[in-house]
């Protein structure tokens, strides 16, 4: 075999083995975000799954992520002002009963999901965590998942 065949056949061998490999890392890094629950998915299918109102119109730094092994979650998460932060679960849950005393947020809730007894492929448990920030600032962290 001639020493140009032999070195197209080594470039083509490394170029295959880079191939195989970045792909296989690709994959590995997309199963570990949905292991890790910070997959990104959109907004609307979030807040289906929550069944939760769409984010305030003013709300900043949108995000919208899931996770799932045996069970599947997501989250949402959003800044606003306070007002508008309590406003929206008020809104959004309003049977929730809101809490003033929780252990990492200065507002929470777990309001009850629907309770069917069908898989509805919506969350089975819900939560909602409202810190309040400086300049009349507040996130919000909405997440819920499904217990089987």
């Amino acid at each position: 075999m001639s020493t140009q065949r032999n070195r197209a056949t080594f470039w083509l061998s490394a170029g295959a083995v880079v191939t195989v490999l970045t792909s296989a890392g690709w994959l590995l890094h997309g199963a570990n975000q949905e292991l890790d629950g910070k997959a990104p998915v959109s907004c609307g299918e979030a807040v289906r799954f929550l069944q939760a109102a769409h984010p305030p119109e003013t709300a900043r730094n949108k995000q919208c992520t899931k996770g799932q092994w045996q069970t599947t979650w997501y989250n949402i998460y959003f800044q606003t002002s306070q007002a508008e932060a309590e406003a929206w679960l008020r809104t959004t849950y309003p049977d929730a009963r809101v809490n003033r005393d929780c252990v990492e947020a200065d507002l929470c809730a777990h309001p009850a999901a629907p309770a069917d007894g069908n898989d509805n492929g919506n969350a089975d448990y819900l939560s909602v965590d409202i810190r309040f920030e400086e300049h009349d600032s507040a996130r919000v962290h909405v997440s819920g998942g499904t217990s089987n």
